[in-house]
């Protein structure tokens, strides 16, 4: 709980570890506590053994924002699924205000940014169904209709180029560059 003594005008927005996949709750306990907490969150698609499944993860895995006087240290520390601050460094962990403000912007702390991954010529991807299952290959074109696509894999020695349903490929992206790519 925030102390009494504490000035609003001295409490100042650091980087805080949190404890794995729990970076979410930790942001809820801090705020339950009374401070100032951010975690933006990305929701995308990832093909699974169950099909396409949506996740949604923190767009800082390990990381949340939290605006506290550096008195009130001890008493964050102490937070449900907070594993630690970054102080290893005088000063290490501070971040600006308006970095924060302008994260919030774009990313919203109400509601996780949905990721929608295109595939695009020049891509890496992964087919995850049939014979070739577990193959790395590139996108060379895409094709009208069916969505289909032409993929240029390696395969016994040799460059091979075939067409393959979207359905069967992964990209090989990561949804956090594709979010920050999307919002300027």
């Amino acid at each position: 709980m925030m102390t009494a003594d504490s000035n609003p005008a001295e409490r100042l927005w650091r980087c805080l570890r949190s404890k794995p996949k729990c970076e979410h709750l930790a942001a809820q306990h801090l705020r339950s506590e009374g401070w100032e907490a951010y975690c933006p969150r990305v929701r995308h698609q990832r093909r699974t053994a169950r099909g396409l499944v949506w996740f949604t993860e923190a767009l800082f895995p390990g990381y949340v924002f939290c605006r506290f006087a550096h008195e009130e240290h001890r008493m964050v520390r102490s937070v449900t699924c907070v594993a630690g601050l970054l102080d290893f460094i005088p000063g290490c962990g501070l971040l600006p205000g308006q970095a924060i403000l302008d994260l919030q912007r774009h990313f919203p702390d109400d509601q996780p940014f949905t990721v929608q991954i295109a595939p695009a010529v020049g891509d890496e991807v992964e087919v995850t169904e049939g014979p070739l299952s577990g193959v790395k290959a590139v996108i060379t074109r895409l094709l009208p209709g069916a969505r289909r696509v032409q993929i240029l894999m390696d395969f016994l020695g040799s460059s091979r180029q075939m067409e393959v349903p979207l359905q069967f490929l992964i990209g090989c992206h990561d949804p956090r560059v594709a979010a920050f790519a999307g919002n300027p």
